[in-house]
């Protein structure tokens, strides 16, 4: 306890007869550096929430119930729907049937997957009749009509990724030819166009199943798979134990078991976010060691003299290290409190536009403590060293100079 006084007396003293220049440095320099390792992670990870959500949102849902073994189509999905419906945890569900397999316009054609939906409980499970960019979502009643994805219709929107690949210049109410999975080739007005900016879900394009019905009447009470949608917190896992009871003879997929569609994007920030946090950390510790070594360098002398009256080599080192995490505390301090109720507010009221549409920041307070407790760490390190270093040298040369 003897030694701790010491070192905080120290340490006090130091930080009272330091330079207010060079403390005020330091003290913002741990600022932007506390506050660079929250940013930039916490704006990827609210990409990668982004890109999560979307994946949910307008491609799997919660739950993607299909067939199993050979079979190709659910039947008398009427009444299984009911039962999934009224199952606990679960907020919607909707059937969806692939009734075509290419789209064609003029000259221009590509394979692309067409389902048959219930405009109604397809809009209670997914968000795409609400990400219209022309013309009008599909109504129940709809004949003829079709309701094409950004990746499909291409719209004029040349910036669009994947443009090339598309129609290119299909808009609402064009007439397009789809190839049905029975061979015939009908034409559909196109009534909207839709753009969620995901690829993996803007190449879709959608007719109602009243028409489907007409056009295939054998695949009436039919679907090609089920999509769920679960209540707020619900357990995915726990949901299909429970769905798996209604009926055998399907397979039960997760969206986190679906999530190959961006796992790869995610994969991707996650490597930078930990790039960037690495640079950041060295930014510290080059800082504090710095800073640490050049303060040293001119009181070697006066450690000198410390040693020789009697103080032992540990409080003086230790004096550093608080002196260190003095700096750090009032840098991340001022850093926290300008992220939280500065920077994150305004972010979310000006978000940054991504490919994939606005992201904001998304950080956690255990994100905040954590990176708190490492930059401490990691500026205890950079300013033990140079200390040690200093008391290794002997007391005459310390207090001679040389």
């Amino acid at each position: 306890m003897t030694g701790l006084r010491v070192s905080v007396f120290l340490a006090g003293r130091s930080l009272a007869r330091s330079s207010y220049g060079i403390a005020a440095a330091t003290t913002v320099m741990m600022l932007l550096i506390y506050v660079s390792l929250l940013f930039l992670p916490s704006l990827i990870q609210g990409a990668i929430n982004r890109a999560n959500s979307q994946l949910v949102d307008t491609l799997t849902s919660n739950i993607v119930i299909t067939p199993a073994g050979n079979a190709t189509s659910i039947a008398d999905v009427s009444s299984y729907l009911s039962s999934i419906r009224g199952t606990t945890g679960v907020a919607a569900a909707t059937a969806v049937l692939h009734v075509g397999t290419q789209v064609s316009y003029g000259a221009n054609s590509g394979s692309w997957t067409v389902d048959a939906i219930d405009p109604v409980s397809y809009g209670e499970v997914f968000a795409t009749p609400r990400n219209i960019l022309e013309g009008r979502a599909l109504r129940p009643r709809d004949t003829s009509q079709v309701m094409l994805g950004i990746g499909i219709a291409g719209a004029g929107q040349t910036s669009v990724r994947g443009y090339r690949a598309s129609l290119q210049d299909v808009h609402a109410g064009d007439d397009v030819d789809i190839t049905l999975v029975n061979g015939r080739t009908e034409t559909f007005a196109v009534a909207g166009i839709y753009d969620n900016q995901l690829p993996q879900s803007d190449s879709n394009g959608y007719i109602t199943l009243s028409e489907a019905a007409k056009l295939l009447p054998a695949s009436v009470g039919r679907a090609t798979a089920i999509y769920v949608r679960t209540r707020a917190g619900t357990n995915e896992t726990a949901e299909v134990s429970r769905l798996e009871k209604l009926r055998g003879g399907m397979n039960f997929l997760t969206s986190a078991d679906l999530g190959a569609a961006v796992e790869d994007q995610t994969a991707a920030y996650r490597l930078i976010s930990n790039i960037l946090k690495v640079i950041s950390l060295l930014m510290a510790a080059v800082t504090i060691f710095v800073i640490t070594y050049v303060d040293l360098a001119g009181k070697r002398r006066q450690i000198g003299v410390e040693r020789a009256i009697g103080i032992r080599s540990s409080p003086i080192v230790l004096s550093y290290v608080l002196k260190a995490w003095a700096y750090a505390v009032v840098g991340v301090g001022t850093g926290l409190l300008l992220f939280r109720y500065g920077i994150t507010p305004l972010v979310h009221s000006h978000p940054f536009e991504f490919p994939n549409g606005p992201v904001t920041l998304a950080t956690t307070w255990h994100e905040m403590v954590f990176d708190l407790i490492t930059l401490a760490v990691v500026a205890s390190l950079a300013a033990l060293a140079p200390a040690v270093r200093s008391i290794q040298i002997r007391i005459l040369d310390a207090i001679w100079g040389t």
